[in-house]
């Protein structure tokens, strides 16, 4: 085959992919928009000022979070800091359809929120990331949206890949980067061929669908959401900012049988000794087909964003603005949604 062949094929493909919309996975969001942080106990942080196109559009902002730049905190106005991996980021999902945008939406204009999630993170680094932007965030109100996966270690598959950009060092490697950044037939044959590899390598796998997400102890579980609670309580309690910790579902499970109630109940007796807000937003989850609300079993399509944020809304409305009138969107149950009024999107 000529080279003039190859590149017509591949030209060919390249349109192809884009036309078709193919999916490359996580891998080429993340290349987009995380890179390696300097601090040790984050591992991984978001490129500010970044953008990314894959099933939605991406954007960083100066300030190293998704969503429009910060500006001045307005008087009179309540600021929400949603922190969270990557279900609060909002993979798969635009930004104004991700929990915290909706979480903004269903409490009103009196409220602003802004979206510090970042893919991968567990609750440590969370925690850690917090105490580094607290004061220049100045909210009033944090909300943790806690992924059952959260106590995890720093094994996930966004530190993976940022070691391994680190580690890119060579001519080649940096083109063959450049590649796999700006092609999308690249980008998705990479995905197709590394991405297994990738996640043994740098992920300790989980089953979503099995009857234990974790080896550990009971009692050595306790002890992990207690340390870090009550590392959350003593960054907050002295600047006087309320938190809250928002619980969602795993979804690869029918809710009736759903096998991890009892982790749900952890995670609010925790909250709960520390003296912080507990929302399980699983109970807002149960009525629907399992199917309908999710893109893959940890990550919420648009209708189960709506969902957590409409099940969080109610929880903070009750504790922190029930002095004011209670919004219209507040006032349906969080049981009245359908599928078919919520974007349709796909994700791997």
């Amino acid at each position: 085959m000529s080279a003039f062949s190859v590149l017509g094929f591949l030209g060919v493909a390249e349109i192809a992919a884009r036309l078709l919309g193919v999916s490359v996975g996580t891998v080429q969001i993340n290349r987009g928009v995380v890179r390696t942080s300097p601090n040790p106990k984050l591992g991984f942080e978001l490129r500010p000022n970044s953008r990314v196109s894959s099933e939605v559009e991406y954007r960083v902002n100066g300030d190293g979070f998704r969503g429009a730049p910060l500006d001045e905190k307005q008087a009179g106005r309540r600021r929400i800091a949603v922190f969270g991996d990557s279900i609060v980021f909002g993979y798969w999902v635009a930004e104004n359809q991700a929990f915290p945008a909706q979480l903004g939406a269903m409490l009103g204009p009196q409220v602003e929120t802004l979206n510090l999630g970042v893919p991968g993170y567990n609750l440590d680094q969370e925690i850690e990331y917090l105490r580094n932007r607290v004061d220049a965030l100045d909210p009033d109100v944090v909300v943790f949206g806690f992924c059952l996966n959260d106590l995890e270690g720093l094994l996930s598959f966004e530190y993976g890949l940022t070691q391994a950009r680190r580690e890119a060092r060579s001519g080649p490697r940096r083109m063959l980067e450049s590649l796999l950044s700006s092609s999308r037939f690249a980008a998705w044959i990479e995905y197709r061929l590394t991405e297994r590899d990738a996640r043994s390598q740098f992920a300790r796998a989980r089953n979503p669908l099995g009857p234990n997400l974790y080896e550990a102890s009971s009692e050595a579980i306790d002890a992990h959401l207690d340390a870090g609670f009550r590392a959350l309580v003593a960054t907050l309690n002295p600047r006087g900012i309320e938190a809250a910790i928002a619980i969602f579902p795993v979804l690869g499970n029918q809710f009736a049988n759903y096998p991890y109630q009892d982790l749900h109940s952890r995670i609010m007796a925790a909250a709960l000794r520390s003296g912080l807000i507990a929302i399980d937003l699983l109970p807002c989850f149960a009525p629907y087909p399992f199917r309908d609300v999710r893109v893959d079993v940890v990550h919420p399509n648009p209708l189960g964003h709506r969902i957590a944020a409409h099940a969080a809304a109610d929880g903070l409305w009750e504790r922190l603005f029930k002095d004011q009138a209670k919004p219209a969107a507040l006032q349906r149950p969080c049981s009245g949604y359908r599928l078919e009024d919520f974007k349709v999107v796909k994700g791997y």
